[in-house]
C-alpha cells in the first residue's frame, strides 16, 4: 500500500501542531512574568494580546474576528455570521505568575477546531473567553458571566487587585460595555451557541499517574466551602489541666478532621465521589505558645463531589459532628460563611463521543471549576476533554506536551464531527 495517502493525512496534523506551539510560545512571551511564570490579568493590556495573536492567526487562514460587547473573542468562517452554532475555546488569563496552559490550551484547541471545521463545511466558531481566574476580580467566570449578561452592580464594583481600579472601569478602558455585562440579558453571540466544547489541562495528576494523554469530563464538582471556620474552647498550661478538664480546640478540629477523613475513604471504596480538604488551621498568633493550650483555632474547609446527595449528606455529618465532638471536648464550633455550588453534570452525548475517540478511552470528573460548567449552568450543553499535563497548574512548573495537546484535539473534534452529523 502506498504511504502517501498517509502522508497527506499526517501534513495537516504537523501544521496544526506546529501552529500550536508557535501561539502557546507566543502567549508566553507576551505575558511572562519577571519573577516567573506568566501573568495575565482579566482585561488587562497582556490578556488582551495574546487575544489580538490568536484572532491574527485565526484570520491568516481564513476565519473573521468578532469581539463582543464585554471582550470575549469570537472566530469563525465567512458565511456562518448570525447562524446558530457550536463553540469550542476556553479562556486566555492566568493567576498570578501562573503556567502558560491553563486555559490556553483550550483557547488554542477552539481555533484549531474551528479551522478544521471551516474546511469540512461544520458550523462551529472559536472562542477565546475572558477573567475565568477568580484571583482578579473575587470571582470564577467572568467572562463567561459578562456574555451572559449576569453580573452584579457590586461584581462590577470590585476592584482588580493589582490595580485597584473596578472591574466597569477596566471594561470600559477596554473599548468594552459594563451595562451589557449586568444588563440580565445574554449577549447575542453566547444566544446562538447551540453547544460549547472546551479542552483544559487536568490539573491534578490522575492522568499522569494512568500514563494516559487525555479524558473525558463527565461533570464538574459542586463544593461547601466554610473559609474562616472557628473553634473556641479554653487557654490553659500545657503541662498541668489533664485531658479530661481540657477544652482543646486544636484537638477537637483535629478529631472533626480525622472523621472526615474516614468518611472520605469510605465513600471511595463504595464508589461515592468525594473530596475533602482543610487548606488552613491557625491557632492565635500572638500568644500561641509550644506550651499553651490555644484558646481558638480558625480553620477552613473544602468538600467537593459531583454528586449532590453527597453534598447534603456532609451537610448533615458535619452539623452532627461538630454537635457531639463540641460537647465531648467543651468547645463550641462556629463554621462561619458557607460558600456553596451545585455540582454540573456535562453533556452525556458529548462525554461518550470524545471518550469514544480516545487512544484509551477514560472518563472522570473536574474537581476545579470551568467555563463549561458556566455553559452548562445556563442552558447550553457543553463537554470537555482533559490533557495530561505534569506538576499541577496555577504554577510556573504546568507541562504539557504538544503530541497530548493534539490527541486531546482529535477526540474533541471527532465529537464536534459526530454531533453536527
Amino acid at each position: 500500500m502506498s504511504s502517501l495517502p498517509a502522508r497527506r493525512q499526517a501534513a495537516p496534523a504537523i501544521e496544526e501542531a506546529a501552529l500550536a506551539q508557535r501561539l502557546l510560545d507566543g502567549f508566553r512571551r507576551l505575558s511572562a512574568d519577571p519573577a516567573g511564570g506568566v501573568t495575565r490579568p482579566a482585561w488587562s493590556p497582556q490578556e488582551t494580546a495574546c487575544h489580538a495573536m490568536l484572532a491574527e492567526a485565526g484570520e491568516a487562514h481564513g476565519l473573521r474576528r468578532h469581539v463582543d460587547a464585554v471582550g470575549n473573542l469570537w472566530l469563525a468562517p465567512p458565511g456562518l455570521d448570525d447562524r446558530p452554532a457550536m463553540a469550542s475555546g476556553s479562556h486566555l488569563d492566568s493567576v498570578p505568575q501562573g503556567g502558560n496552559y491553563d486555559g490556553a490550551a483550550g483557547a488554542v484547541a477552539g481555533l484549531v477546531c474551528a479551522l478544521r471545521a471551516a474546511r469540512d463545511g461544520l458550523p462551529l466558531r472559536a472562542v477565546a473567553l475572558r477573567g475565568e481566574e477568580s484571583p482578579w476580580f473575587g470571582a470564577p467566570y467572568v467572562g463567561s458571566r459578562a456574555a451572559f449578561g449576569a453580573l452584579d452592580a457590586a461584581e462590577l464594583a470590585t476592584p482588580r487587585r493589582d490595580s485597584g481600579r473596578s472591574l466597569a472601569d477596566h471594561l470600559a478602558a477596554e473599548g468594552f460595555s459594563p451595562a451589557a455585562a449586568g444588563a440580565g440579558v445574554p449577549l447575542p453571540e453566547v444566544q446562538r451557541t447551540t453547544m460549547f466544547w472546551e479542552l483544559h489541562i487536568e490539573q491534578g495528576p490522575v492522568l499522569v499517574d494512568r500514563e494516559l494523554p487525555a479524558a473525558a469530563v463527565g461533570a464538574v464538582r459542586g463544593h461547601i466551602r466554610f473559609p474562616r471556620a472557628r473553634c473556641t474552647g479554653e487557654a490553659g498550661h500545657s503541662g498541668v489541666v489533664p485531658r479530661h478538664l481540657r477544652r482543646d480546640p486544636a484537638m477537637a478540629v483535629s478529631e472533626l478532621l480525622m472523621d472526615l477523613d474516614g468518611l472520605w475513604a469510605r465513600s471511595l471504596q463504595e464508589g461515592v465521589d468525594l473530596v475533602v480538604t482543610a487548606g488552613m488551621m491557625a491557632t492565635e498568633a500572638e500568644v500561641s505558645a509550644p506550651t499553651r493550650i490555644p484558646g481558638e483555632l480558625i480553620f477552613s474547609l473544602d468538600i467537593r463531589s459531583a454528586d449532590a446527595a453527597t453534598l447534603d449528606g456532609m451537610r448533615s455529618f458535619l452539623a452532627r459532628r461538630c454537635s457531639d465532638i463540641g460537647r465531648a471536648r467543651g468547645v463550641t464550633f462556629d463554621l462561619g460563611r458557607r460558600v456553596e455550588a451545585a455540582p454540573i453534570l456535562l453533556d452525556e452525548d458529548g462525554r461518550l463521543a470524545i471518550e469514544a475517540a480516545l487512544p484509551e478511552p477514560h472518563s472522570m470528573v473536574s474537581g476545579a471549576g470551568h467555563d463549561a460548567a458556566e455553559f452548562a449552568r445556563r442552558g447550553i450543553p457543553a463537554a470537555m476533554v482533559f490533557v495530561r499535563n505534569r506538576h499541577g497548574s496555577h504554577n510556573p512548573r504546568e507541562a504539557m506536551e504538544i503530541a497530548d495537546l493534539m490527541h486531546g484535539i482529535e477526540a474533541l473534534y471527532a465529537a464536534i464531527r459526530a454531533r453536527a452529523g
